[in-house]
């Protein structure tokens, strides 16, 4: 190497060792070792005898500091989740005092909630097996069928109501400000559903850990959505036995996704070209719903051109509606909308 090609070198590890430094020193937490420490002075401090440690991870790069996470020894089912940075010395810009405090007082009463949650499912039959991002999306077992979709559905209703009557008498109102599409003061709640195989499957947590960390382990999410699943989603208002659902929706993997996206390109592209031989079909896949009372029956959209674009991509000038079968083979009529999308401009398809 040449003697300045060896001087930039050094320039370059020089400058990269200063950055790191200036990184360290501003406070940026590269592993949890002071932030835990931190955290159990703390809650050694403030709830002497009554906090564990049972994890920590570093909030790098979304963040500086860590989230340091505790079990409470008279609630097997409480998680307190603490984010602090040491080398700041706050909690989220708050005193960690009343950080920890909030955070002891929100895992109780999370885990209370979680409780009414389990019981309302477990005496409608559907035991809950996971619990994803918020505390109203559980996930169950359960095999769907054509033959029984519609009462499964029923039964998690009815575990939907359950859970919200038992939040009411609990007094823990209704919270929605109408945000989100929801009704003043409804709740929601999404029940994920996963087949009895693919339940069986899936990791097994520590079983030191509260019940709360246990369902919501990164590792047991994905084991869950690993395979194709379905949710059910309800709408909840009190005093009312009768939710509001929008059916059941499907959710694939990414790869299952892209293989219905072919096949209902090839046999609805089959189809149009009967009657339109030089129609081009657009990539998109679009989103398909599931036909009431059927886990085999998806409706949606096929775009086209009427002609190969010679000088840019067909992203859809026109739609077809059409229901199709799992193979992607057409089950209905095609109902074809002219006039979607002008040029490159945004898509508009029918709201229904």
């Amino acid at each position: 190497m040449s003697r300045s090609g060896r001087a930039g070198l050094r320039s370059s590890v020089l400058g990269s060792c200063i950055a790191l430094v200036a990184l360290l020193a501003g406070g940026c937490a590269l592993g949890t070792g002071d932030d835990k420490k931190h955290a159990v002075e703390l809650a050694e401090r403030l709830y002497p005898g009554q906090l564990r440690l049972i994890g920590a991870r570093t909030l790098f790069p979304q963040s500086t500091g860590s989230e340091v996470t505790f079990a409470v020894k008279d609630d097997p089912d409480a998680v307190v989740r603490l984010r602090i940075d040491s080398g700041k010395g706050n909690c989220e810009r708050e005193r960690c005092e009343g950080a920890l405090t909030e955070a002891v007082t929100r895992g109780r009463k999370q885990a209370a909630e979680f409780r009414l949650m389990r019981s309302a499912f477990e005496r409608c039959g559907h035991p809950i097996i996971g619990l994803g991002p918020t505390a109203s999306e559980p996930w169950v077992a359960a095999t769907l069928t054509n033959d029984n979709v519609t009462a499964v559905l029923g039964e998690l209703g009815r575990c939907a109501v359950g859970w919200s009557a038992s939040l009411t008498a609990a007094g823990s109102p209704p919270q929605s400000d109408g945000s989100y599409g929801l009704p003043v003061g409804a709740r929601a709640l999404r029940v994920k559903v996963v087949r009895p195989d693919v339940a069986q499957r899936r990791p097994a947590a520590d079983p030191a850990w509260p019940t709360l960390a246990r369902l919501t382990t990164s590792k047991l999410q994905a084991a869950l959505a690993k395979r194709t699943y379905f949710t059910a989603a309800f709408t909840l208002r009190d005093g009312r036995d009768d939710p509001v659902t929008s059916g059941i929706a499907i959710s694939r993997t990414f790869e299952d996704r892209q293989a219905f996206g072919r096949r209902v390109q090839k046999h609805v592209g089959d189809r149009l070209r009967l009657t339109r031989p030089g129609v081009a079909l657009s990539s998109y896949n679009g989103v398909w719903s599931l036909e009431p009372g059927r886990i085999d029956r998806f409706t949606g959209y096929v775009l086209f051109c009427d002609e190969p674009a010679h000088d840019r991509t067909c992203l859809g000038d026109h739609a077809v509606r059409v229901t199709v079968d799992d193979n992607g083979v057409p089950v209905s009529d095609l109902q074809i909308i002219r006039g979607v999308r002008e040029g490159n401009g945004p898509l508009r398809l029918p709201s229904n």
